[in-house]
Order: C-alpha cells, then sequence, then structure tokens
C-alpha cells in the first residue's frame, strides 16, 4: 500500500461501509498495566478479542460501524495513533497509523460520523498542536497550536470547541475557542478562523452537548482556599453567551473538583468525574439545576466513569480508581443508581459506542 506523507493512508469509511452492520455496540478496554493492551468486545462484553498492544481506546460513536482509536508505542517508542476497524464478530481488526507524536490521548475526539478525528501531537515537552485528521485519507489539518486542555466536537460535527492556554501553567489561563471547519473533501477558498467564547483565562474543559449548551470548567475561589482554586461547571451557548454557573461543589482543601465526561444524546443528563489528590469517583449531574450525586462510593479508588450511553440510562466506566496495583474491573451502572455489572475483569480504560 502507498504511503501518503509518511503515514499509511486507510480508507476506513469505505471499508466501514463494507461491513455488515454490527448486532450490538462495541466495547473495548485495556488489559495488563505492565503491557496494556487492548481488547474489544460487544457491550456486554461477550464475544472479547485482542487488537494489539496499546492503551487509552476511543470507539467511534457508531454502534454500526466498529472502530476504535487508541495509543500505540511505535518504533524507537514513539507515540502513534492507532486505528483499527472491527469488522464483525470473531473477525481480526484492520490496523493503520493515523498519527507520529500523538500526546495526551485522554484527549481524542471523533465526529458522529466518524470522517474526523481530533487529537493532539507535540513533542513530549512544549506547545502541542491541535490536529483534525480525515478518516478517509489519512490527511491532517493543524487548527491550533498552544497548551489545550480539553476538546469536542458539535452534535452535527461542522464545528470543534477547544480550550487553550498560551504558556503552560497551574491553573491554567485558558480561553474557550470555537471553530467550524471545512469538512473532509469539501474544498474552500476562504482560512478557518477560531471564535474566541471567553475572554476570562479561566476556563478549560468543554464539551459541547446537545441543545445549544456547551458544559465548561472554571477554576474559582483561588484567593479563599488554602491550597488553590476550586472546579466549577458553568453553562453557555456556543456564541460564548448565557454563561451561567451550574454547579456548586463542596470541595475539601486538597481535592480539585469536578470535570465533564459525557452528555446524553437529549441533553438531560450529565456525566462529570470528582478529581483531587488521590482521588477520583464519577458523579450525575443535573444540566437543569445543578443537583448532583456519586454513582456509587465517593471515594479514593472509586469508580471511575468514561462514557454515558446515548439513552442516559447506562454508565460506563471501571472500579479500582487510579492506582494501578489495584485490581481493577470494567462494569457499567444504572444512571439512576444501583449495583455494578461486571463486563471485563482485571481490566481499565473502557470505550463504547452504545
Amino acid at each position: 500500500m502507498p504511503k501518503s506523507n509518511g503515514f499509511l493512508p486507510v480508507l476506513v469509511l469505505a471499508a466501514l461501509l463494507t461491513f455488515p452492520a454490527a448486532s450490538q455496540a462495541t466495547l473495548a478496554y485495556v488489559r495488563d498495566p505492565l503491557h496494556p493492551t487492548v481488547f474489544v468486545a460487544n457491550d456486554d462484553g461477550s464475544e472479547a478479542r485482542k487488537v494489539g498492544l496499546g492503551s487509552y481506546p476511543h470507539v467511534g460513536p457508531n454502534p454500526v460501524a466498529p472502530a476504535v482509536a487508541y495509543l500505540h508505542e511505535g518504533a524507537a517508542k514513539a507515540p502513534e495513533l492507532r486505528l483499527s476497524v472491527i469488522a464483525g464478530e470473531f473477525t481480526a481488526p484492520r490496523q493503520a497509523t493515523l498519527l507520529v507524536g500523538f500526546r495526551e490521548p485522554s484527549y481524542l475526539a471523533w465526529t458522529r460520523d466518524l470522517s474526523t478525528i481530533a487529537a493532539l501531537k507535540g513533542p513530549e515537552v512544549g506547545r502541542r498542536k491541535l490536529v483534525l485528521i480525515d478518516v478517509l485519507t489519512g490527511a491532517q489539518r493543524v487548527v491550533a497550536q498552544g497548551f489545550f486542555s480539553g476538546f469536542s466536537f458539535s452534535p452535527d460535527g461542522s464545528e470543534i470547541v477547544y480550550a487553550k492556554a498560551e504558556k503552560e501553567r497551574y491553573p491554567p489561563r485558558s480561553d474557550v475557542f470555537r471553530l467550524q471547519f471545512v469538512p473532509p473533501g469539501a474544498v474552500s477558498v476562504a482560512a478557518e478562523q477560531p471564535v474566541r467564547l471567553t475572554r476570562d483565562h479561566n476556563s478549560s474543559h468543554p464539551l459541547w452537548g446537545p441543545n445549544g449548551k456547551i458544559v465548561f470548567v472554571k477554576a474559582v475561589e483561588g484567593k479563599k482556599r488554602r491550597y488553590g482554586p476550586k472546579n466549577e461547571l458553568f453553562l453557555m451557548n456556543p456564541r460564548g453567551k448565557g454563561v451561567k454557573r451550574l454547579t456548586h461543589t463542596a470541595v475539601d482543601p486538597l481535592l480539585q473538583g469536578l470535570f465533564p465526561t459525557d452528555w446524553s444524546a437529549n441533553g438531560r443528563r450529565l456525566l462529570a468525574q470528582f478529581e483531587g489528590q488521590d482521588t477520583s469517583y464519577a458523579v450525575t449531574v443535573n444540566p437543569q439545576t445543578g443537583a448532583q450525586r456519586p454513582l456509587l462510593k465517593a471515594e479514593e479508588a472509586g469508580f471511575v466513569g468514561t462514557d454515558l450511553s446515548a439513552d442516559g440510562t447506562t454508565v460506563l466506566g471501571y472500579q479500582g480508581g487510579f492506582d494501578p496495583s489495584n485490581e481493577h474491573n470494567v462494569v457499567s451502572v444504572p444512571y439512576a443508581g444501583g449495583e455494578p455489572t461486571v463486563l471485563a475483569r482485571n481490566a481499565s480504560e473502557p470505550s463504547w459506542s452504545r
């Protein structure tokens, strides 16, 4: 297969269209922290099979076209973004490298039609480039440079919102920007221009939801707290207007607070993660009232929520917290509360297309 710009062109979308529709959504996760390996399965954990060495899998948000992007260590230990197309049950995935110099792998986003992936590229230390990758051809476009703290596509996949700072520091002095980009295959004579949505140098981790809502983080009460500010969730519209505080959270001095994780498709449910020193646990947030509730126990080695099902009924995540020496199991938990269902034992970092 010929090479293009040093990368393997993949024709992934064309391949996806030739595959029969998946019988159910796809689940991906990681096993063996010493030699991390990506596995895929049906979303109930059945029919598990190995994809390859790697971590931080992100399943494409289309249940009928199973594909997973993940971090892979390539030649000379270079961090690569690898893509695997899963062609149905018991079929070996087709794989290709999309990006070399892949950084901050927890930050990755797909458009819903699987045509575009957003990822960060750069040196081990220093400024990053926000890159849009055409999944069909492997072509890349750098749309912003700086120090990033989150990005997210609009529901229709025509725009991206991101938080960027010019210098690296804590808390990040970042602002949120929106960019309408030229879709893959289209031609434009005008350069894509970002629109600045905030100007307070204190806005980060934007997550674009339905119904014209963007949830994001502000660090507040820095002068009142002994060890630094706490995170609270705010809402705004895609024009940067109508900003309002959503949550009021009790945060102990050494803890940080909330980060948004995922929206339900109708925008009525929101999943977040409460973070801090040696602490991480999933929290449900009411997008109308800001009311919040730990999904399981609020504890150090808590339940890490990674995805909310599109219908808002089920949260995917893993038990065992941040410590790699703990026992970890991938589980699903009802959003309304209830007992977890184990989907994969001795596994973590799950993602699904459900």
